[in-house]
């Protein structure tokens, strides 16, 4: 039997060799570890307790509960969603890399992110910006322009340059994800008695409404699907360090991929060509891992995912060569754990 690692110890190596330093200067990671479900929840409370000490963004992912509402489509006994279902952020189709980036971005307060990146540049700016609240839905403008005695107009003027420098031009970000991030962050001035006009940037964004419609007058026109996702993914990654985080940790458990059989519980049911299709979505991820700027991917799994026979009931990484030689162990001690290795077990 392959050994082990408490998973204190292994969380441990990974806040000290990779949190403390590495991500938190921009690296990205990922770690695959085979969990017994015993263990899941007290791995997940802790990582998620770690992050909040370290100023990471932490966000957890299910691949059993991919979706809350189902009905059947006239074609056939898959549940799909009903396009007037709010889409819980925590519950993905794993194999999909749009559900991957709606899941991201369901756990992102959109609109305290750019009020935060305001602020932060009115005090880069000298403006007093101490006690204006971030998660506060007031209009930020008006807020700073109060604190400091003056009108808001001059607020826009000074902060103006910085948004078309940071996001507007922002090369790094997708094309429409910084038109859609400047737009919110204009919106915040927009903002008076409760109405706000960026919900349909903020549903477009999460998977709540994924038609393009409602925001081409935004001048947005990329849909979010398995083509562009990935852009998106990486484009959030860098926002969130853009606005003071360390960056983000990714808490993803894929068990339900591996199971050979669907057991009728109600729950997401992978099939084999799913399961390629996730392990797919992987190994892009480990293979363009330089562009996921100050982030860490852990994804639990079980022990069927490290089965490495290609036979026709299995599920395991040994159906995706691609991926299961880029996180396999070539050389193992016969005692000891790598607990920097990119696959451990845990206990």
């Amino acid at each position: 039997m392959p050994n082990t690692i408490p998973y204190q110890d292994w969380l441990q190596v990974i806040i000290d060799e990779y949190l403390s330093t590495f991500v938190k200067e921009g690296g990205g990671s990922i770690k695959f570890t085979v969990t017994p479900d015993d263990v899941k929840p007290g791995l997940r409370h802790a990582v998620k307790k770690r992050c909040e000490e370290l100023n990471y963004l932490f966000v957890s992912l299910d691949a059993a509960k991919a979706r809350t509402i189902r009905r059947t489509s006239s074609a056939g006994s898959r549940p799909v969603v009903p396009e007037t279902a709010k889409p819980d952020p925590t519950r993905i189709r794993a194999h999909m890399p749009q559900d991957f980036f709606f899941g991201l971005a369901g756990q992102v307060d959109w609109r305290s992110m750019a009020r935060r990146f305001l602020l932060q540049r009115a005090g880069e700016k000298d403006f007093q910006v101490e006690g204006i609240d971030p998660c506060s839905s007031d209009n930020v403008f008006a807020a700073i322009a109060e604190a400091n005695g003056i009108e808001r107009k001059f607020v826009l003027t000074e902060l103006r340059p910085e948004i078309e420098r940071e996001i507007a031009k922002n090369v790094t970000l997708a094309r429409d994800f910084r038109v859609a991030i400047s737009q919110l962050c204009w919106l915040e001035n927009t903002y008076t008695a409760g109405k706000y006009d960026g919900q349909p940037i903020l549903d477009w964004l999460t998977g709540a409404n994924t038609r393009i419609s409602p925001v081409r007058p935004f001048s947005i026109f990329t849909p979010i699907n398995r083509t562009t996702a990935r852009y998106f993914i990486e484009s959030t990654l860098q926002w969130i360090r853009l606005v003071g985080y360390s960056g983000t940790v990714i808490f993803l458990d894929n068990s339900r991929v591996t199971l050979a059989w669907d057991p009728k519980d109600g729950l997401w049911h992978y099939t084999r060509a799913m399961a390629v299709d996730h392990y797919e979505l992987l190994r892009e991820l480990i293979d363009d891992v330089e562009r996921l700027a100050g982030t860490m991917l852990v994804v639990a799994t079980n022990s069927g995912f490290v089965e490495e026979s290609s036979s026709r009931r299995s599920k395991g990484y040994g159906i995706y060569p691609a991926l299961r030689t880029r996180i396999m162990n070539d050389v193992r001690d016969r005692n000891l754990v790598n607990p920097v290795a990119s696959l451990v077990r845990l206990s």
